[in-house]
């Protein structure tokens, strides 16, 4: 090895130790969102025509002209455009 690697060595080492405030000022803080209303995903097996949504754990069948969603997981007023209400589920249309 030579003389000038093992300077080079010693003097970044002498710099990291007698200087930590750098790599502290230059951490990275992270916020993490936590949302109290998640209830849960319903993994239940509903008869035809009934669903489960998501907080829930019982089958129900729309009621009027609410349709359930299944990206969502909820029961809504109508689907999204491309989709149309079959058997009380948003379905491609």
């Amino acid at each position: 090895m030579k003389f000038s690697t093992v300077l080079v060595a010693l003097a970044a080492a002498v710099v990291c130790l007698t200087n930590p405030v750098a790599s502290e000022s230059e951490s990275v803080h992270l916020r993490v969102h936590v949302s109290e209303t998640d209830k849960g995903v319903c993994y239940m097996s509903c008869p035809s025509g009934t669903y489960c949504a998501n907080g829930t754990n019982k089958c129900v069948k729309p009621k009027g002209k609410t349709c359930f969603n299944p990206a969502t997981g909820a029961f809504q007023t109508g689907c999204s455009p491309g989709f149309a209400c079959k058997n009380g589920k948003c379905d491609y249309a």
